[in-house]
């Protein structure tokens, strides 16, 4: 399919209104303008959003994953804003330029850390009779390009070709027809059927129905959610119904873990100290079965937001392990040149701080046990000296130079084991 900059929709030629959907233009030549509050948030709940064109309130309290009531408004161009319910400060605000009769959604979502829009056009041609006419738009730079499958809900992904490939974040795919039917609807990374971002079990495309898929990010950065936007009707969210949880092991004595969450294995026996791989699970609350060495421990934990990521982390000795949860954010650095950083103190029986540099400036300072820091944002290179120190420890805990860390990526320097015996390893979050 054509992938579209999300720029360009505004410039896209106004196409009369499908009437089978209830067109909302004006016998008098007026627009009809709507808000999608598609927004985000790292809490989950994205503020509720008041929709003003040049000064004039069009629409109040348009919650998150809703649509707006259409409003009429002349053919001209417009500094449309959003602020949050009750604010008087603006959100967002840009210039938008509307047709004589034409009718539009103004999509609002969050990326990069800022609240954006895109204006699309909701005059769409019908399909031919039994097809329904489908697109992506994919808002979420945190979650990267992205491939999306539309298959018969019981396919295999493995045999299954991509509807729309390698779409990048704030782009729009070009719409593809597909007959009336139900459909599980997928979403990988690019290039990559087994790094699934969204699964949507079952979605039904009606005759001449005219839809597009918004991908929203998520909280650790990697997953997204889907709202299916009907156009000139209805929207419906489709959240992510996982997390991405991993297990790190820094048990004394080169203990073993085990790690069942919400009914998934993370690890049937990570032998310590070693740092497991994402694993996708239930999110919602949190059930948890750790074993060490075979004995289970006490464990619990807060709930699993939807999208998020998280590492389980269990030190101390074998006989009296302990479980700390940690949230990650994966989201990768606003500055494309730079990479993100952090540190995670794991180390078992040590109890003084570890300081993490680079090229000997602080990354992470005085990071308490099993405790990680907030990850900084720097400049990538090739030829990075990393250096771990403590107060209680002589010498250097961790020391590698010449370390390549590449841009736009996001890194954890896990500082593992015991004070006697302490090991860094460092892993590619994304």
């Amino acid at each position: 399919m054509k992938h579209n900059p999300w720029w360009a929709l505004a410039a896209i030629a106004v196409l009369p209104v499908l009437q089978a959907c209830g067109g909302n233009g004006s016998s008098s030549g007026d627009s009809a303008v709507r808000l999608v509050n598609a927004g985000t948030s790292s809490s989950g709940t994205a503020a509720a959003l008041d929709f003003y064109a040049t000064d004039s309130l069009l629409e109040s309290a348009v919650a998150a994953d809703t649509a707006g009531n259409y409003v009429a408004l002349s053919a001209g161009t417009y500094t449309m804003a959003l602020k949050n319910e009750g604010s008087s400060a603006s959100a967002y605000s840009g210039s938008r330029s509307v047709a004589s009769n034409g009718v539009y959604t103004l999509v609002a979502y969050n990326t990069g850390e800022a609240l954006k829009t895109a204006l699309l056009d909701d005059s769409e041609t019908a399909p031919t009779s039994g097809n329904a006419k489908l697109r992506v738009f994919n808002t979420s730079t945190e979650a990267g390009s992205v491939d999306v499958y539309v298959t018969a809900p019981d396919a295999a992904l493995d045999d299954s070709a991509a509807a729309t490939t390698s779409l990048a974040g704030e782009h729009v795919a070009g719409y593809g027809e597909f007959s009336a039917s139900s459909y599980r609807i997928r979403v990988t990374g690019a290039g990559d059927k087994t790094d699934l971002r969204l699964d949507i079990p079952s979605i039904a495309l009606a005759d001449q129905q005219v839809a597009t898929l918004i991908l929203t990010s998520t909280p650790g950065g990697v997953l997204v959610h889907g709202l299916l936007l009907n156009q000139q009707s209805t929207l419906t969210p489709y959240k992510n119904s996982s997390a991405r949880v991993r297990l790190v092991a820094s048990v004394a004595d080169k203990a073993t873990v085990a790690a069942v969450v919400n009914g998934s294995t993370l690890a049937s026996g990570l032998n310590s100290p070693a740092v497991g791989s994402y694993t996708l699970v239930d999110a919602g609350d949190l059930s948890l079965a750790i074993k060490v060495n075979g004995t289970a421990i006490a464990a619990s934990g807060t709930a699993l937001a939807a999208g998020s990521d998280t590492t389980l982390l269990v030190t101390g000795s074998a006989d009296a392990a302990a479980l700390t949860q940690i949230a990650d954010d994966n989201r990768p650095p606003l500055n494309t040149s730079n990479v993100k950083l952090r540190l995670v103190h794991g180390v078992s029986g040590l109890a003084s701080s570890i300081t993490l540099t680079a090229d000997y400036s602080a990354v992470a300072s005085d990071v308490a046990p099993n405790t990680a820091s907030t990850p900084a944002s720097i400049a990538a290179s090739t030829t990075f000296r990393l250096e771990a120190t403590s107060p209680a420890v002589t010498g250097s805990m961790y020391l590698e130079t010449d370390v390549s860390l590449q841009a736009p990526r996001v890194y954890t320097l896990f500082m593992l084991g015991d004070a006697a015996t302490p090991l860094g390893v460092l892993r590619r979050d994304r």
